[in-house]
């Protein structure tokens, strides 16, 4: 009976990664037509959209503080902690800080160089203004609460409604890197959407760094809002009003239980070793971590880069740097 018990669990692993691949291969397609093929210029956003400030219009106070969906119960050992408004407020403003890179100003009207193209800072600006911050002591902390199925039912009929991206973020910033790899392989298995590792110490997976360990888990909802950025209709009524419904009906969930199992440890190593296969070209899927290793910025204000210079790039082997 256990065999079988196990052999059940794998064939439902396998179905949720397959269609985590082909979900995740859609977002990849649309990344790279907005960042390759039409792409998304800087300065679309003034200096004062919410997008750019981070700041609700309607209370003029920062909006990730009203988007909280969920906290856990804080344990004894973060008490002294930065309060979990402290902590959204600084993951909000890291992305805030992005978008506001291609952001019009008097100075750079259509932004300033940055090594990340605009459309990849708008993407950031769709999810920290609209995205819904679920907060967790620590990954056994989230685990415990994510193996729960009233808590699955919660978090999937959130991402339904809301259609939003969600963001789990930990109090504990001296977490373990191959457990933080571990804990998203986790996601990725109990939910057919990409996971990354984004976090405050050196990047595993297909991370990037952040002020808190922080997991954005892709459920593509961030096309529709990004797309909006393309015209000055779109530009007016991207930004959604705050999270106003209650999707958690408990404070503490208690699931089956706290640890990964063995195909989520498997699929940690396949994707760390499958990035450190990559060499000098690291985790940037959508830029060359080669060239911003050389000090290449786009610069809008000189024309960004398109389709047909990066394929001569890649065949012709010509490098613009």
């Amino acid at each position: 009976m256990k065999s079988l018990l196990t052999l059940i669990d794998l064939v439902k692993t396998g179905i949720i990664w397959t269609r985590l691949t082909v979900h995740n291969t859609w977002g990849i397609l649309n990344v790279f037509n907005i960042v390759w093929v039409k792409p998304m210029k800087g300065g679309l956003l003034t200096e004062d959209h919410p997008m750019v400030t981070g700041l609700n219009p309607e209370t003029n106070q920062p909006i990730w503080t009203q988007n909280i969906v969920f906290q856990s119960v804080r344990s004894q050992e973060y008490q002294d902690a930065p309060s979990d408004e402290e902590i959204v407020c600084d993951v909000g403003n890291y992305m805030r800080k992005m978008v506001e890179n291609s952001a019009q100003s008097k100075k750079y009207p259509q932004g300033k160089p940055d090594r990340m193209p605009p459309a990849i800072n708008y993407i950031h600006g769709c999810v920290h203004y609209n995205g819904g911050f679920l907060i967790f002591n620590d990954f056994k902390d989230a685990i415990t609460h994510f193996s729960h199925p009233e808590f699955q039912a919660s978090f999937k009929r959130f991402v339904k409604e809301e259609k939003r991206e969600p963001v789990t973020i930990f109090r504990n910033r001296n977490y373990d890197r191959v457990e933080f790899l571990e804990f998203v392989c986790f996601l990725r298995t109990i939910f057919p959407w990409f996971s990354n590792t984004n976090g405050n110490k050196k990047r595993i997976g297909w991370g990037n760094p952040a002020p808190y360990p922080a997991v954005n888990t892709i459920t593509g909802h961030w096309m529709t809002d990004t797309y909006k950025i393309y015209t000055e209709t779109g530009r007016q009524t991207v930004c959604r009003k705050p999270i106003e419904k209650q999707y958690f009906a408990h404070k503490v969930y208690f699931g089956v239980r706290s640890v990964v199992k063995p195909q989520e440890q498997f699929l940690a190593r396949f994707t760390d070793e499958r990035v450190v296969a990559r060499g000098a070209k690291g985790n940037l899927f959508f830029v060359d971590l080669r060239k911003l290793s050389r000090g290449y910025k786009f610069d809008p204000a000189k024309g960004l880069p398109n389709i047909f210079e990066r394929l001569m790039e890649k065949v012709l082997k010509v490098n613009s740097l």
